[in-house]
């Protein structure tokens, strides 16, 4: 995993913590940073306690800190202070996700580290933006699904609004964020500039919202689907996603089900006309699809040529034949959770158990390493860990 990434020879100091900052991290060291993770003594980064513990690493913390360096100082102590800004003066890149004007007590701040680092690119992650309102608030994905109307448009059956049961911003922040620091990085590699950035979740959701927005703008709060027949439909054993809503696939797929008519029909004969009579027609399709079971509607709509898939769980993923010819996803041994399945990041290698790469950390597991970098004696260093300053992972 480790020929020719494109970042390998950049420092970069993760202050941040949870999800959004550290994925953007973790997509760094993935493409061969050097990536100092920067945690809190005693539990460290709260990605840490996100879900089921085991040991001091979660299925979160698991992802987003591959391939980083744990370093667990007390920053509020003078000593660790210090530490974190001899590091920020010799990183690429810096990524922290205070609350607005908390990171200032440090003396970590942008303005800060710009003194003794001109050059650095240093990514800034908040809530709901440095100015308005809410800036000083905190924030959460599930927080931001609701407050930038995520939630609106993902109703169950009843009507109530559903967050995507994922941290779905977080992660596209993480993403957004990796690309903009990529892009600070190719100027600063061009021009020799840095640069701060400054992002937020909420900004990140309404990026990722964007089509739906624009939707929104033109329909009103009441947004009509893509186009029909689209959706969800029961099957005999299970659930699939069909989409036949462009014309020749509408009219392959009312042949398959025997209802020529259907094509004829002045309610379904063109798109629009399907979209506004869409409760109608769904109601006539629902029965024959709970007909046949999964396996065999995909079949039939593989041969006429209809966009289709079968609903899976995660672990039919696991066992997908497709997913395993890409290797979308392999299973590594990770010394703290076991054999678990990682992702392949796209554009690079797929992962193999071993490598420093698909590993990630256990808090102040690097604490000693990278403290004799900066100079500290074997002594020195037990000095800030019997005083609480630092902290090793045993």
């Amino acid at each position: 995993m480790t020929d020719d990434l494109p970042f390998e020879g950049l420092r970069v100091l993760d202050l941040s913590q949870g999800v959004a900052g550290p994925y953007c991290g973790m997509l760094l060291a993935r493409n061969g940073a050097d990536v100092i993770k920067l945690e809190p003594t005693g539990t460290g980064c709260w990605s840490r306690q996100l879900g089921k513990t085991v040991d001091d690493h979660t299925a979160h913390s698991l992802v987003v800190h591959r391939a980083k360096r744990s370093l667990a100082l007390d920053l509020k102590t003078p000593e660790g202070c210090e530490i974190a800004r001899r590091l920020a003066a010799d990183c690429d890149v810096i990524i922290q996700n205070y609350r607005v004007g908390k990171i200032d007590r440090f003396g970590l701040d942008y303005e800060a580290v710009r003194q003794t680092n001109q050059a650095v690119v240093y990514l800034s992650i908040t809530g709901f933006g440095a100015t308005g309102p809410r800036a000083g608030l905190p924030a959460t994905d599930s927080v931001m699904q609701a407050y930038t109307g995520l939630m609106s448009i993902n109703r169950d059956a009843s009507e109530m609004p559903q967050r995507i049961n994922m941290l779905a911003i977080d992660f596209a922040c993480g993403l957004y964020a990796f690309q903009a620091v990529a892009a600070g990085l190719y100027r600063k590699a061009m021009k020799g500039v840095g640069k701060h950035i400054q992002t937020s979740l909420l900004e990140a959701s309404l990026a990722y919202q964007e089509a739906a927005l624009v939707e929104s703008a033109l329909q009103g709060d009441t947004v009509e689907p893509i186009g029909m027949p689209v959706g969800t439909f029961r099957t005999g054993d299970g659930y699939m996603s069909i989409n036949a809503r462009r014309q020749p696939q509408f009219e392959r797929f009312a042949k398959l089900l025997e209802r020529n008519e259907w094509i004829a029909d002045s309610r379904f004969a063109n798109p629009r006309a399907r979209v506004e009579n869409r409760e109608v027609l769904l109601a006539l399709i629902r029965p024959e699809i709970e007909s046949k079971t999964t396996d065999e509607w995909c079949a039939l709509l593989t041969d006429i040529d209809v966009l289709h898939g079968p609903v899976h769980t995660h672990q039919d993923v696991f066992q997908d034949d497709q997913v395993k010819a890409v290797s979308a996803l392999r299973w590594v041994d990770d010394p703290v959770l076991g054999t678990v399945p990682m992702a392949t990041l796209p554009g690079q290698p797929a992962p193999v158990t071993g490598d420093r790469y698909t590993l990630s950390p256990r808090l102040g597991e690097h604490t000693r390493e990278v403290l004799t970098e900066l100079g500290h004696d074997a002594e020195a260093i037990a000095d800030l860990i019997r005083s609480g300053v630092a902290q090793a992972a045993d």
